[in-house]
């Protein structure tokens, strides 16, 4: 059977379903993100999708290359949306705030796994767990703020404060890439990698900001539909090739367009996507996700992860939370908003597995964290 039909089908089925289980969810409240993964869960190739797959003969339900390509759509598009709907305000209003609580959030979970996890799992291992602990999943935290509608300065503060955790967890885990290939580390080498990334983003960021808009406002009406996209989809390609994330490039494409004459209609456009497409990433992660394999050695350790990233998270990102609002209850809920792992955290699992420095424990471990913490 042609694996594309058969992709074609999965992503169908994947859409149908998470609409399903949402609608149940929204019922009793629950966030749309949960019905998202929880439908994957359902019908994934380690559940229903396994006993369809002995039924017919061959995989039908599977996650091919061709699921993983219109997972990774997905979640470019969330992020896109997110920054073309929120466009400059939240880092204009976060400012020196939001960066600190971003790098604060990520260094002080990342510095405390270590030491915990060094004498148990290695360097190796340990650096890598450092990383998934400190990340922020920007996807999970603008799925909720787009379903929700939320807004304020609490938001705002979010929103930047994530966007800036991204690169601080680049460079961490670039540092730790580094150390676990056997290289030299050094405070220059350090230093140097830190502001070569930093550099490449401001540069990045301010050329598209001053140029895209000025771009999008002298095309006519015809080109509205398909001009973000070349925007979206150049720029990433362009970030992936300097070593960033497409999630930054995402956020940064869509924020340069916000301040567009014509960002009204790429808003409904991308809209219209979203509402179609939207769900395939959680629906994917909850799809991939093996119960199976669950023994009481990963569900202690995922446990573990968990209170260990959730509290050092919040003191990371807290005392600039609060330095900016100057408010007790919105920095306690800017620092529980920060906690979601997401999909960073499943990357780190996937890179530290393919590089053999995870067992299959901690693999699954940080896994099952990354899902808690959704």
């Amino acid at each position: 059977m042609n694996e594309i039909f058969i992709a074609l089908f999965d992503i169908a089925l994947f859409i149908f379903v998470a609409e399903v289980i949402k609608s149940i969810f929204a019922k009793f409240k629950l966030p749309y993100i949960v019905g998202e993964i929880v439908a994957g869960m359902l019908v994934g190739p380690y559940s229903l999708g396994l006993l369809v797959n002995n039924i017919v003969g061959f995989p039908v339900i599977a996650i091919s290359n061709y699921i993983v390509f219109m997972s990774e759509f997905s979640i470019i598009l969330l992020i896109f949306a997110s920054g073309l709907e929120h466009g400059l305000t939240p880092i204009r209003s976060s400012g020196v705030y939001g960066v600190f609580g971003a790098i604060s959030g990520a260094l002080l979970p990342f510095l405390v796994s270590y030491f915990i996890y060094l004498p148990r799992f290695g360097t190796d291992s340990s650096l890598l767990i450092g990383v998934a602990m400190g990340a922020t999943s920007l996807a999970a935290i603008a799925s909720v703020i787009e379903e929700m509608r939320l807004k304020g300065r609490s938001v705002n503060y979010i929103f930047s404060a994530s966007t800036a955790d991204d690169v601080v967890d680049l460079i961490l885990l670039s540092v730790a890439l580094v150390v676990i290939g056997g290289n030299t580390l050094s405070v220059e080498s350090v230093t140097l990698r830190v502001t070569q990334l930093v550099l490449i983003l401001i540069v990045v960021f301010v050329i598209t900001i001053m140029l895209v808009p000025r771009f999008a406002n002298k095309l006519g009406e015809k080109y509205v539909e398909e001009f973000p996209f070349v925007v979206l989809f150049g720029l990433t390609l362009i970030m992936v090739y300097l070593g960033f994330s497409p999630i930054i490039s995402a956020f940064i494409a869509g924020v340069s367009l916000s301040t567009s004459v014509k960002s009204e209609k790429i808003r409904e456009i991308s809209a219209v996507l979203l509402s179609v497409f939207g769900s395939i990433f959680f629906v994917t992660v909850g799809a991939e996700t093996d119960l199976e394999t669950l023994n009481l050695n990963v569900i202690m350790l995922s446990v573990e992860l968990t209170v260990i990233a959730f509290a050092f998270k919040f003191l990371g990102v807290f005392p600039f939370a609060l330095a900016y609002t100057r408010d007790l209850r919105q920095s306690t809920l800017i620092g529980v908003g920060m906690v979601p792992r997401g999909e960073t955290g499943l990357v780190v699992a996937s890179i530290g597995q393919s590089i053999n420095a995870f067992s299959s424990t901690d693999f699954e471990g940080i896994v099952v964290m990354s899902l808690l913490h959704l």
